[in-house]
């Protein structure tokens, strides 16, 4: 059974859309299989490295996701022990163009990277987008803001 978007996003490591530049045999892990590179383009979760490496299993009999050379893919990749991340036929991995329930899901990415983030910023004609969210956000600011908030309020009320 395949995972919904919300299972795949929870369970992986990292989600991101990316561009396949080049295929090899895989020879760092004793499992085999190959190594995809892929140029991020899009980080949902997970490190916004602009290139990446996936490992995936040979043949798609022992669960390889089959990339090929030049299409950009939804990845949704896992980490174990043996592979730094890995993607395989039971991930929601897909070709970009059949990803679109998963793209309305995961809403705005926390990362644009390379031409399409060059691309965006052009269009945004210099307008900046300072709306707060829980996404882009670490916590830890908005909970420093609001202790220097509440420290104000009492000092206000002790000086009344």
């Amino acid at each position: 059974m395949k995972l919904s978007p919300a299972e795949g996003l929870s369970s992986s490591h990292a989600v991101f859309t990316g561009e396949v530049t080049r295929i090899t045999v895989n020879d760092a892990t004793p499992f085999g299989g190959l190594e995809v590179t892929l140029l991020v383009k899009k980080v949902w979760k997970g490190a916004p490295d602009e290139e990446t490496k996936v490992h995936t299993a040979g043949t798609s009999a022992a669960c390889g996701f089959p990339f090929v050379v030049g299409k950009t893919y939804l990845v949704y990749a896992v980490r174990d022990e043996a592979d730094p991340l890995r993607v395989s036929l039971c991930s929601r991995t897909a070709l970009i163009e059949h990803a679109a329930e998963d793209l309305e899901f995961l809403g705005r990415p926390s990362h644009e990277l390379g031409a399409q983030a060059d691309k965006d910023s052009k269009d945004a004609k210099g307008k900046r987008d300072c709306s707060a969210s829980a996404q882009s956000g670490d916590g830890a600011s908005l909970g420093l803001t609001m202790l220097f908030m509440l420290g104000i309020v009492l000092a206000i009320r002790r000086m009344t």
